[in-house]
């Protein structure tokens, strides 16, 4: 049994096997993740091997357990210091739930998450009736808030996989050496930037997704709005809850001003009309494309297109 108080002194590898449930599996396992709960779907015999190190402000577990539930008691684990957790699954499935949504880890994908977050582990047996996982729990993580973004994140990654896995290997295959002679800073140190790459990628993509698809529903408004002579920065950036200096600067990363493109698909509108309508008065189609003027939309129409709107009739 792994006694909670003796973990800040553990720098030699555990190694346990179970053959059963009992309370001193119970214990180990709130020691090493933080466990309240065990909850396994058992179906025959009760199979379930630990390995695990504690090495600085590390934590490595590698874990082969029965289909079923784990739920975590955080304080145990992580109490008031910043910590983060890397999971990856090396046979069968997993899917942590955290307070604002659920995460599936399994093939390429792993998952990064604050320790401090209350969490449920759903494990999901591979061809040998377990689950088996990496566990990686960095601690004096105070730098890493930022590259989060919340409480956990979903990364699809070989790479970060592969070094994730060979790290946990590496430390439990040398935990019971003089493990200090082998292990360099720089892996942790490798680790925690592959990370901050990766989210912050991550972020940079889903941050350009968001821009992008807010431009084009802006882009949608002005063109169903175009007939209205008050369309301008102030109605869209209420219209989309946003303001006017964010509104401008989504036009101008695009390459186009709002002011150009908002002319853009009047003279668009007016030179459809003008095509598809012989009768209409060209004063009458400025008008309902949203001009004011109609020496402006001349002017802008014949600059734009070459020609005048009278001869396009």
């Amino acid at each position: 049994m792994i006694k909670q108080n003796e973990l800040s002194d553990v720098n030699v590898v555990i190694r346990t096997t179970y053959n059963r449930i009992d309370g001193e599996f119970q214990s180990d396992m709130s020691a090493l993740v933080g466990v309240d709960k065990c909850d396994f779907m058992l179906d025959g015999e009760f199979r379930a091997a630990i390995d695990w190190i504690k090495y600085n402000d590390m934590r490595v577990c590698s874990m082969a357990l029965p289909p079923g539930r784990l739920l975590r008691e955080v304080v145990q684990v992580a109490g008031k210091a910043p910590c983060i957790v890397m999971t990856a699954v090396q046979n069968g499935a997993m899917r942590l739930t955290l307070e604002h949504g659920a995460f599936d880890v399994g093939g390429e994908r792993i998952v990064v998450f604050d320790a401090r977050a209350l969490s449920s582990i759903d494990m999901m047996a591979g061809e040998d009736g377990r689950c088996t996982f990496q566990w990686l729990e960095l601690s004096s993580m105070t730098d890493f808030a930022g590259a989060l973004k919340g409480e956990a994140a979903s990364i699809e990654s070989v790479s970060l996989r592969e070094y994730m896995q060979f790290f946990s290997r590496f430390l439990l295959k040398y935990g019971n050496s003089h493990i200090s002679d082998y292990v360099d800073v720089s892996i942790r140190q490798n680790i925690v930037e592959m990370l901050k790459t990766f989210l912050r990628d991550q972020t940079a993509r889903s941050d350009g997704g968001n821009k992008a698809r807010l431009a084009n529903d802006i882009i949608e408004y002005i063109k169903k709005n175009i007939d209205n002579h008050d369309l301008g920065a102030g109605r869209i950036a209420r219209q989309f809850n946003i303001s006017q200096r964010k509104l401008y600067k989504i036009f101008e990363e695009s390459g186009l001003s709002l002011r150009d493109t908002i002319l853009h698909y009047r003279l668009e509108a007016a030179r459809k009309e003008l095509a598809s309508s012989s009768e209409k008065k060209i004063i009458n189609i400025a008008f309902d494309s949203g001009f004011n003027d109609v020496s402006t939309f001349y002017r802008n129409f014949k600059r734009k297109y070459g020609y005048s709107p009278r001869s396009s009739q």
